[in-house]
């Protein structure tokens, strides 16, 4: 295989471009300890529509009354990308950004409500419920001035004004590129339910949350917050206080021992440059810590954690940890994003499953998936679960880094052989077709080519009891064939070359790669971006082309549908808008002030798309 070239720090995992500014300082102006990161066209132009928002206040607005919530990736169960919403604007005018203090002036801004500033990279896709936006991103535009290293953060907004509420700011694993690369932040797009908000972190912890923050008191059964912002779950029982000229942090044991080490070189007289060298390596490991937490920090209620061998499965996260929980009844379903080490050809986690439930009240496994995935692994088990109605039970698929497709049933099951609860496989289906894997002569195609094999990266889509499934590849890995194929998940077995029909890459024709997650329409179209930039339109009943648009940009995004229209986002910066029609018709395009690695949703009427640097709202005035 191919290695992965490592960009500079500050560039994602997956690409480097070093022409794109993705990781500047940025100059901070901070009032009672955090960043106003709010800007509200409510002193905008007759177009600008919204409420001023100034950061900061203790009160929440009201949910808005119209359309629906988009309280989890996908919006529902099934995933699929169709929103409820009318009035969805065309024109949209961001306002003009300042390139030193990435500050947008929204006096010439039209059909924005708000946006608010993110870090330098986010990649966690938005969610919105009661009232609150939900987004991931990085600690690069720090609201807490006091902790200003490199996180993992999912804020909390409000969703009227998009002022800022509460954030987690999950710490760093030490292994860094092998399993949560720097400033790539929080990737895993939220679940809500209720006053309930579950995600994985970049640690690869499974999370719940309370919707409130500790502004209304920290619940628990957990308890340990301070600790757990200094150290991490994995790192709580060794977790200290360590005071420095009067500061007091939470560290990590090993963090906790170096300072106290160097401390007493200082005290000891070193002088000159080594004197020098000690107070900076001091400042730099003592900054690693949390401060005193305080109400804009998430109140966690329980973390299980993927990668403890003990208590949790094992998991080895290749680069990142990228899933959204799925919450269906009292069970939550995630990928472990297990997968390859550093070398991509060494699995450390054979016999870590893909997929695991644990019970949404409490964090305890349920069950497993044990069909071997992770002995087939390609890259990564990235993909997100989803579960719908199949001729009237509910089924859970799932998309595997192995590259197949999986059904289970989605109540784990006592397995006799392994004494313990499994998910059931009730069927697979590689979403490569043979060509794919092997040569004419049966050697198998080498991973990470043009022509080799790909795992499922975007998520399973269920719509009238069919399976939507999409095959690609990490965009470093460029270009090269895939394949969209329709499934009929009532059958059982291997489902390997049955699927209803296929839309594969042919010469100059068919779909390529792609990360992103297929939409169906309602009157029976499959919409779905490729990573090379092309969006591709077929019937949804027989795979039959309907029309290709080319956006001339990578795309990292899935298609949303909303009010007849396609929103997608692109790595230029772009917001193409198609009519979601069996004839082609290009509505317009948006030009945002940064790349655009997330996906639109929308919720009440308003659009929310996540640039690297900033989240906007956008929408017709009210």
């Amino acid at each position: 295989m191919t290695p992965l070239r490592f960009p500079l720090p500050g560039k994602s995992p997956f690409h480097h471009y070093p022409e794109m500014k993705l990781n500047p300082a940025f100059p901070l102006i901070v009032s009672l300890g955090l960043v106003p990161i709010i800007s509200s066209c409510g002193d905008g132009g007759a177009d600008a529509g919204g409420d001023p928002g100034a950061g900061g206040k203790a009160g929440v607005s009201e949910p808005l009354s119209q359309g629906e919530d988009w309280p989890t990736w996908g919006r529902d169960s099934t995933r699929n990308m169709v929103g409820n919403a009318r009035n969805l604007p065309v024109e949209v005018n961001p306002g003009e950004m300042d390139d030193e203090t990435e500050e947008i002036d929204l006096k010439t801004a039209k059909n924005i409500r708000w946006i608010a500033k993110l870090g330098s990279q986010s990649y966690g896709n938005v969610s919105v419920a009661q009232g609150r936006v939900f987004a991931g991103t990085n600690n690069d535009s720090p609201r807490d001035k006091r902790n200003v290293v490199d996180r993992g953060n999912l804020i909390c907004l409000d969703e009227k004004t998009g002022e800022f509420l509460w954030q987690l700011i999950a710490p760093k694993h030490a292994a860094l590129k092998a399993s949560d690369w720097e400033y790539v932040g929080i990737c895993s797009s939220p679940a809500i339910e209720e006053d309930r908000v579950w995600a994985v972190t970049n640690l690869g912890e499974v999370i719940c949350l309370d919707m409130n923050g500790l502004a209304n008191g920290n619940d628990g059964p957990f308890k340990d917050e301070q600790k757990y912002y200094g150290a991490g779950y994995a790192g709580l029982d060794k977790a200290r206080d360590v005071t420095v000229e009067g500061e007091t942090r939470t560290l990590s044991d090993e963090h906790a021992t170096l300072v106290e080490s160097l401390t007493k070189q200082i005290e000891g007289g070193l002088e000159g440059d080594a004197l020098k060298a000690a107070l900076s390596r001091r400042k730099s490991t003592f900054a690693e810590g949390a401060p005193r937490i305080d109400n804009t920090y998430a109140d966690i209620l329980w973390i299980f954690d993927m990668r403890d061998a003990d208590k949790g499965v094992g998991a080895f996260p290749h680069n990142v940890s990228s899933c959204s929980p799925l919450v269906h009844g009292d069970i939550l379903y995630t990928a472990t994003s297990n997968g390859v080490d550093w070398s991509h050809t060494n699995i450390p986690g054979e016999s870590v499953p893909g997929l695991i439930a644990l019970d949404k009240n409490t964090g305890k496994l349920l069950g497993k998936e044990v069909s071997g995935v992770s002995e087939r692994v390609l890259h990564a088990s990235w993909s997100s679960p989803a579960i719908g109605k199949v001729k009237g039970r509910d089924m859970l698929i799932w998309g595997g880094g192995d590259g197949f497709a999986y059904g289970f049933d989605p109540i784990p099951v006592r397995d006799g052989e392994r004494g313990a609860p499994i998910l059931r496989e009730l069927w697979r289906y590689d979403g490569n077709p043979p060509h794919y894997r092997h040569k004419e002569d049966g050697s198998p195609i080498k991973y990470a080519t043009f022509k080799g094999p790909n795992e499922i990266i975007g998520t399973t889509v269920i719509h009238d009891g069919l399976v939507y499934i999409v095959t690609g590849q990490d965009p470093e890995h460029g270009d090269g064939v895939g394949m969209l194929s329709c499934l009929d998940p009532s059958g059982t077995g291997d489902l390997s070359g049955k699927a209803i029909w296929t839309y594969g890459y042919g010469d100059g024709s068919g779909i390529g790669r792609a990360i992103s997650t297929p939409v169906i329409t309602d009157d029976g179209l499959v919409i779905c971006a490729e990573y090379d930039g092309d969006i591709h339109c077929v019937d949804a009943k027989t795979g039959k082309p309907c029309w290709v648009h080319e956006t001339g940009s990578r795309v990292w995004a899935s298609t949303l549908v909303a009010d007849g229209k396609v929103y997608l986002g692109t790595e230029d910066g772009e917001v193409v808008i198609l009519g979601a029609t069996r004839e082609k018709e290009h509505l317009g395009t948006i030009e945002l002030h940064a790349p655009i690695y997330s996906s639109a949703v929308v919720a009440n009427d308003t659009i929310y798309l996540a640039s690297q640097t900033h989240l906007y709202a956008i929408g017709r005035p009210r």
